[in-house]
């Protein structure tokens, strides 16, 4: 069978000497393991497509009987250069996509999701890190997971709240820095993450 499909790589990983495992994170079909052929040699024509949080749209080529498709095509929409070219957005674009790939099953569709991080890769490809952009996209991630916290906070005031949860990027970068209640933020993503799902953020450490 083939199929095609919008999709953002959230992560890679080589295979044999020259393949590579990707995650690749689509809008139809959610989240897929797909193997990138040869794409490890100098020639390798699909490259760009399987390198992290490239924005492509996909052909892939599924066996029957098989729940690991083959890459056998596409096009690049988006490789962000604005993010490659800078190290703190590069380490938050490697945040996101952890977020979401350790939020997200297999093969279940999210269309939400798939704005979310492709509206926020666009964000900070376009005008950088910002205090709280990570903890606005966490909490937005949550709850399109269905863990959210929007009903639930006691702690920062309900207008900086609301605008973490459903505000444009651009009014998310116009909050003013809030140590205390950013505290409060990573103290419920860290009981969450480490307490009730037992998963640790690698890229956590890297971001503000």
């Amino acid at each position: 069978m083939i199929f095609c499909d919008y999709g953002i790589v959230l992560q890679r990983r080589p295979l044999r000497e020259s393949d590579r495992i990707v995650t690749v994170f689509t809008l139809e079909h959610g989240k897929l393991e797909v193997n990138f052929k040869s794409v490890r040699l100098a020639k390798g024509k699909l490259r760009a497509l399987s390198e992290a949080f490239c924005s492509g749209d996909y052909r892939f080529y599924l066996k029957k009987g098989s729940n690991f498709p083959v890459c056998t095509g596409g096009s690049t929409l988006s490789v962000f250069g604005g993010i490659r070219a800078d190290l703190d957005r590069l380490y938050l674009a490697q945040h996101y996509c952890e977020v979401i790939n350790k939020l997200t099953p297999a093969a279940e569709p999210s269309p939400q999701k798939y704005a979310l991080l492709l509206g926020a890769l666009e964000d900070l490809d376009a005008c950088g890190p910002a205090f709280w952009l990570r903890r606005a996209f966490t909490l937005r991630a949550l709850d399109f997971a269905g863990f959210g916290f929007k009903e639930t906070a006691a702690g920062p005031e309900a207008r900086l709240w609301d605008t973490l949860h459903s505000g444009s990027w651009t009014a998310v970068r116009a909050l003013p820095d809030d140590e205390p209640a950013a505290a409060f933020v990573d103290g419920l993503f860290a009981r969450f993450f480490g307490e009730h799902i037992g998963i640790d953020l690698r890229t956590l450490p890297f971001v503000k």
